[in-house]
């Protein structure tokens, strides 16, 4: 503040004002870098040497009583920048700090979620374990097949917890990477031999832990029908896994292959697995059409699709 006075003093010989302005500045600058009590040491000290600028210049006397109302009416209105100030830099700070309270508190979470998700992707696999341990003892055909069936299902769901990811403010799976990485798993334990491949063609959508459920347990179902009975006689072929984002809000997922069809396959058509497939199709509120002929056969199941983010804006600004 006398450096400011010192500044401001031999200006004020030769081109006489009020220095009220530059003081000010200074008071607010003080304030907001060290807080009111300095600001307020700041307002008086500058209260007291701005008398130094009326007449008699450089002297603390005055010789006009207007002088004095201008200085008592600069102390009241620094005072006030100070509070208002100080308050201001006192809604920056806790709202900042508010901000790195909330990014810690959100690291914390996806920490948690992601210990979670690999916790549950652990309790599946022993479940899974302990059923196939189980059905070893089992003589039952039938009754193995649906524990297997029971055993792959567990195992999907287990993977989509592995491979589930928590970011800031979603927990979600990667469509593409899940769905690549199920076809691979599915080719090394069913098609392990034989001379059918599988094609999986997916766009990269993150999606919630129950659509990634669901979608994954349709394609198990409808990819290993195909390996066990499209293909009969060790014969050559080819699935395919596409799934696409519409622009109109929609997931599309097609499985394809070009077997023998339901025609030459009458067991196909029915049973357990076409009843869970239709079951996810309505859990997930879709529309499920499939076509055969003696070419092969064709699912394409519609879903509409829900971002992971409660708080997102509608999904279709997300998807293109």
């Amino acid at each position: 503040m006398a450096t400011t006075c010192l500044f401001q003093l031999p200006i004020e010989r030769h081109v006489p004002g009020e220095p009220f302005l530059l003081f000010l500045l200074v008071v607010i600058a003080a304030t907001l870098a060290f807080g009111a009590n300095i600001g307020f040491v700041g307002v008086g000290l500058s209260t007291l040497l701005s008398i130094l600028f009326f007449e008699p210049v450089g002297s603390f006397a005055l010789w006009h009583a207007i002088d004095l109302i201008k200085i008592e009416l600069y102390a009241i209105l620094a005072s006030c920048c100070v509070i208002a100030f100080a308050r201001l830099c006192n809604m920056f700070i806790a709202a900042r700090q508010d901000a790195e309270t909330s990014k810690r508190l959100s690291e914390t979470k996806s920490i948690l979620l992601r210990e979670m998700a690999h916790a549950v992707a652990n309790d599946f696999a022993s479940i899974a374990a302990l059923i196939t341990v189980r059905s070893n003892i089992i003589r039952d055909a039938r009754a193995k097949a649906i524990l297997d069936e029971a055993v792959e299902q567990i195992r999907i769901m287990g993977q989509v917890h592995s491979r589930l990811r928590a970011g800031d403010r979603d927990v979600s799976l990667g469509s593409r990477a899940f769905l690549e990485n199920l076809c691979d798993e599915l080719k090394a334990s069913l098609a392990r031999g034989r001379r059918i491949s599988i094609q999986c063609e997916a766009d990269d959508v993150p999606l919630s832990t129950h659509q990634a459920i669901s979608v994954g347990l349709v394609v198990n179902e409808l990819v290993t029908n195909a390996i066990k009975h499209a293909f009969p006689d060790d014969r050559r072929g080819r699935i395919r896994v596409c799934f696409e984002a519409q622009k109109d809000n929609q997931l599309q997922l097609c499985v394809e292959d070009n077997g023998v069809g339901f025609s030459n396959q009458p067991h196909r058509n029915g049973g357990l697995g076409q009843e869970l497939v239709e079951g996810l199709s309505r859990e997930l509120d879709g529309h499920l059409e499939f076509k055969t002929s003696e070419a092969g056969s064709s699912f394409s199941l519609r879903i509409p699709y829900i971002y992971p983010l409660p708080s997102a804006g509608p999904a279709s600004t997300l998807i293109h």
